[in-house]
């Protein structure tokens, strides 16, 4: 049985970095290497009734339900109307080929195509989405970075609050987000498809010149603004994003800075850990794990 693992980021907004392993008839997701969502192939329904022998059979992904070490299996899926047995045995033969590959997290990132918002000058300052494949960039929206989601608030810079700014907007609980939104909105010119190579180098897709490495910012947005308010206001909100941007392949100084920063939000390194690549000061990220159970425990 062949057996494949990787990860890919969840971007736009970033939010961590999405484990996967599949195997021939089945494949599961994690977020955070615990629970894992299980999807197996089975002929789509529509098939199972039709009797003319010239319709081809058409396979899919159906959920088939939840899966952790602790747990086991539960919330299955099953419909009726599916092969039943045909998919328990796919979702056992993954959770089988899973078991000893945990130790193994976080599963090396797959997606090296990259779209970037850029400058004026062909800059990159703000990362927008990945694709593993460059005909997979083509079904992907270009679109304007984000910083958060729909369903997440909580994000408050104390610089922009220290300034005065965004006052007089409290009902709105993404108005710092939105504040940061729209200086990278201001600031883009174009979006533009890379590849990046193992030395981390940017190859445009449209064939344009190569960029450095050093031309790409390493926590997925510019660090460099026009303003000191915005900067700091950027600098805020890379610090409160520190527990995701730690399951990234981040230079160690950087790693370690960010750990510092970790503990604003210790529920979310408690959920992530697992997934960092490196940690430069355990004891630290421990006594953050502790301070996490404290705070479930209440």
């Amino acid at each position: 049985m062949k057996v494949s693992t990787y990860a890919r980021r969840q971007l736009n907004p970033f939010c961590g970095v999405l484990q996967v392993i599949e195997t021939d008839r089945a494949r599961a997701f994690s977020a955070n290497g615990v629970l894992w969502q299980i999807q197996t192939l089975a002929i789509r329904p529509d098939n199972t009734w039709r009797s003319a022998g010239d319709v081809p059979v058409v396979q899919q992904y159906f959920n088939w339900g939840l899966w952790s070490l602790h747990d086991g299996m539960r919330q299955v899926i099953a419909n009726p109307i599916l092969d039943i047995g045909a998919m328990e045995s796919a979702a056992g033969d993954l959770i089988d080929a899973l078991r000893p590959r945990l130790d193994q997290l976080p599963f090396s990132l797959s997606d090296r195509y990259e779209l970037w918002a850029c400058d004026d000058e062909g800059n990159p300052i703000a990362l927008i989405e990945s694709a593993t494949s460059q005909q997979a960039t083509q079904e992907v929206e270009h679109t304007a970075w984000k910083a958060f989601a729909n369903n997440e608030h909580g994000f408050v810079s104390p610089s922009l609050e220290s300034a005065g700014q965004c006052v007089g907007s409290g009902h709105n609980q993404h108005r710092h987000a939105d504040y940061l939104e729209s200086q990278a909105r201001d600031r883009t010119a174009s979006n533009r498809w890379f590849w990046r190579d193992s030395d981390d180098r940017g190859f445009p897709i449209d064939g344009a010149k190569a960029l450095a490495p050093e031309a790409f910012p390493v926590l997925g947005i510019s660090e460099r603004w026009d303003d000191s308010l915005t900067q700091a206001a950027f600098a805020d909100f890379l610090s409160w994003s520190a527990p995701l941007l730690l399951t990234l392949t981040i230079p160690d100084v950087r790693r370690e800075r960010l750990e510092q920063h970790a503990s604003q939000r210790p529920i979310l390194v408690d959920d992530l850990h697992r997934l960092y690549p490196a940690i430069i000061n355990p004891k630290l990220i421990e006594q953050i794990r502790i301070q996490a159970r404290l705070l479930r425990s209440q």
